[in-house]
Parts: structure tokens; sequence; C-alpha cells
């Protein structure tokens, strides 16, 4: 039988290297979740956007219908315009002030249209996740 110090210094190696790369691994698992949590949270805020879009779009038909002024047409354009470019900002802010600051070298967008890039980047990854429970 060898020393058995020998055995203590495997063994104590062996130990720090397994938890090692389980602090590596977890830490990469980490970072995937969050990059799929952005993911599914820009998809929605898409889709809720197109959806008042769809309620927009009926309102206007709406007020045509019942030959509203143009000037009324024009303001609810605006608003709606205004209102959207607000949601919008304020729903991308609400996002990145979600990540710890550790997270931020892994954010990829910091305004709307560079989300929707990597939304765009991204977008067979979410059409395959969104419709996975779909089958």
């Amino acid at each position: 039988m060898g020393p058995w110090w020998l055995y203590a210094l495997v063994f104590l190696f062996g130990y720090l290297t397994h938890k090692t790369f389980y602090f590596i691994r977890s830490i990469r698992i980490s970072i995937m979740l969050i990059r799929v949590s952005q993911l599914i949270s820009l998809a929605m805020l898409v889709k809720s956007t197109e959806y008042m879009y769809h309620s927009h779009t009926a309102r206007l038909r709406q007020l045509k219908e019942i030959e509203a002024p143009e000037e009324d047409i024009r303001d609810l354009r605006r608003s709606f315009n205004a209102e959207i470019s607000n949601y919008k900002e304020v729903a991308i802010k609400a996002i990145l002030e979600q990540h710890p600051k550790f997270y931020n070298s892994i954010v990829e967008f910091d305004n709307w249209k560079a989300a929707m890039q990597y939304l765009e980047k991204n977008k067979q990854f979410v059409l395959k996740l969104l419709k996975q429970d779909k089958k």
C-alpha cells in the first residue's frame, strides 16, 4: 500500500475537478435559461403589440363606419403611435431591469430595434419552442 497522503491528494484533486466542472456547467445552463427567457419574453411582447395593433385597427374601422371627423381619426392615430412607442420602451426597460448586473454582458439588446433583431436572429428557435406543446 502506497503512502496515504497520495490517496488523499488524488481524492482532493478529483473532488475539486468535479466541483469546477459542475460550476462551469451550471453557469452555462443559467446563461442558456436567461437567453431562452429573454426570447420568450420578447415573443410575448411582439404578440401583445400585434394585439394592440388589431384593436387599434378595429377602432379606426369603427370611427370610419360612424363617419367620425378626420381630425378625430388623426388624433387617435397620433395617440396610438405615442402609446405604442411608450409601451415598447417601457417593456424593454422592464426586461433589462430584471437582470442582475452580473448578466449584463450576455444581454444582446438595449432597445426595441435591437431586441427585434435579436428575436429575428433566433426566430426558428422561438417558433420551435412555442410550437413544442401544440403537437
